[in-house]
């Protein structure tokens, strides 16, 4: 039985968009890095380019990346940081999802919560723009028809028997305060994600879905 393990959200997107894509114009890039000096993250660019307008960015309920024209650079000076450029590149509740104005390909983010000079709080945070685009995708997974979320070990190992998924093979990275992994049974067109905190398993669900082609 034929099983992706640990999938880059970009195959993932794959799995659940197919060819369909609708994002952001080239245009709309070129435009304000000429224009306003913003310098984008070359995986947020891309994912924008292909993925802006699908559920997965436009109905998210958590995580939400905004159109390069809502997107700000600010200058902040924080305790313990130091003096720092960033572009606030989207939004996660109360916060700004803020990454160094400067060419990278999968940076770690801060978070930015504005208020007065004297309020506005500038956070280190260890997620990276990929883990991030994975919390986006898990939030649409689980709003699809037959989420099931297994918590309970033994639902997990009859689903994961179910779906020829084997649990050795399935990675994470412990340096990550919360990370999924998404793996993918081509035979039964299920995604069994696993949920991670510090390394250590949380919980499990399962998704299958007739979209999935």
């Amino acid at each position: 039985m034929p099983v992706q393990y640990n999938m880059d959200p970009f195959s993932v997107l794959k799995v659940v968009y197919g060819d369909t894509t609708d994002g952001f114009e080239k245009s709309d890039f070129e435009s304000n890095e000429t224009g306003r000096g913003i310098v984008m993250p070359f995986l947020l660019r891309d994912f924008l380019a292909k993925y802006a307008y699908l559920p997965v960015n436009r109905q998210s309920t958590s995580v939400r990346f905004f159109h390069p024209n809502l997107m700000t650079v600010m200058h902040f000076t924080a305790e313990g940081i130091g003096e720092l450029t960033l572009l606030c590149v989207g939004r996660v509740g109360e916060f700004q999802i803020a990454v160094k104005n400067e060419p990278s390909e999968d940076p770690r983010v801060f978070l930015v919560r504005l208020g007065t000079k004297s309020e506005t709080q500038v956070l280190p945070s260890d997620d990276l723009i990929s883990e991030l685009i994975k919390v986006m995708l898990c939030n649409q997974l689980l709003t699809m028809k037959g989420a099931i979320i297994a918590e309970e070990p033994e639902d997990a190992v009859r689903l994961m028997r179910e779906n020829g998924i084997d649990l050795d093979q399935i990675a994470c990275d412990p340096k990550l305060s919360r990370e999924y992994s998404f793996n993918y049974s081509e035979e039964t067109e299920t995604f069994a994600v696993a949920e991670f905190v510090k390394g250590e398993f949380l919980r499990f669900f399962f998704v299958r879905n007739e979209e999935f082609k």
